[in-house]
């Protein structure tokens, strides 16, 4: 073996273990937080979702989706459900792929999430419920609508996903991080890196919030753990939304859902909310100021409000 060649597979070996260590470390520092107490486990094939329950079982059942990201979790509604709960049976989950729950080494595809939360529905709540969800988590809830009618009343959607954004094709450069992202050691550390604490920060700063300000150290530590808890294996989530697994086409769908689904949606969100509606005539829409993304977390007082509004 010529020398170059040796010193190749030298340096290789030197910035795999470098990487291997990093990631190594960044696992063993991460601290488990949570404002929720009581978990439960659905046991769905071979994923464990964990869930909590919270309220009188007979009042009406409220389901509360978040966000799929690989920093959400059912936490995403700590600053609302104690509230909601004196009037609804809230249940709140953590999606496959973040949270407490199993992150396996699967392609999260769109109807993935459809069937299990159909299945937790039918299984754990036994009756029709009402939904709050928000974001990239909106399209499933309305696919849900579609193909399971019957065990859905009320949709609230916050700051609904842009249509297009659904039917966007995974260009090549998805295509290269999906990929890597799942390489065991490159892929991780590529992972850590896009949920270090100082991106999550950003994120929170320029998309989440409106007022940085209203960003609490919890919000970021609880964000940072969901992200990392489970030896950082929300990567195989991430992986699929870059390649766009987690999308579906709507457009089709939207005009057979016969529910009556309300949008919240801040300022910047009229346009993508009136393009919702030329789809479905039983959108109802009302919007809301001082936020971005995160209402929910931002200014709880106004979701609370309005939920409670939509549902009585």
């Amino acid at each position: 073996m010529n020398k170059p060649i040796k010193k190749i597979i030298s340096f290789s070996t030197l910035l795999l273990s470098g990487l291997y260590a990093a990631n190594k470390y960044i696992d063993s520092c991460i601290t488990p937080i949570t404002t929720s107490k009581n978990d439960h486990i659905f046991a769905w094939k071979d994923l464990k979702i964990i869930y909590v329950e919270k309220g009188n079982p007979t009042n009406p059942p409220l389901l509360l989706i978040h966000n799929l990201t690989p920093s959400s979790s059912k936490e995403e509604w700590y600053r609302i459900d104690d509230a909601l709960s004196k009037d609804f049976h809230i249940y709140e989950l953590d999606l496959p792929g973040c949270g407490k729950s199993d992150k396996s080494n699967i392609t999260y595809i769109n109807y993935l999430f459809v069937q299990i939360i159909s299945d937790f529905i039918k299984e754990i709540i036994g009756m029709e419920t009402n939904i709050c969800t928000t974001d990239l988590s909106s399209s499933i809830i309305l696919m849900t609508a579609r193909f399971n009618p019957n065990m859905i009343n009320k949709i609230i959607i916050i700051n609904p996903t842009l249509i297009d954004n659904l039917v966007t094709p995974a260009t090549l450069k998805n295509k290269i991080e999906e990929k890597l992202l799942l390489l065991p050691i490159i892929g991780t550390f590529l992972y850590n890196c896009k949920m270090s604490k100082s991106a999550i920060i950003d994120y929170y700063q320029y998309v989440n919030f409106y007022n940085f300000q209203n960003v609490s150290s919890k919000i970021i530590d609880i964000a940072y753990y969901n992200a990392h808890a489970h030896h950082s294996n929300g990567r195989y989530l991430l992986s699929s939304i870059m390649g766009k697994y987690t999308n579906i086409n709507i457009i089709h769908a939207l005009p057979k859902i016969d529910k009556d689904i309300y949008m919240i949606g801040n300022g910047n969100y009229k346009t993508i909310i009136q393009e919702y509606k030329k789809y479905n005539k039983k959108i109802h829409s009302s919007y809301i100021s001082n936020c971005r993304l995160l209402p929910q977390l931002e200014i709880p007082e106004t979701i609370i409000d309005k939920i409670k509004e939509i549902l009585s």
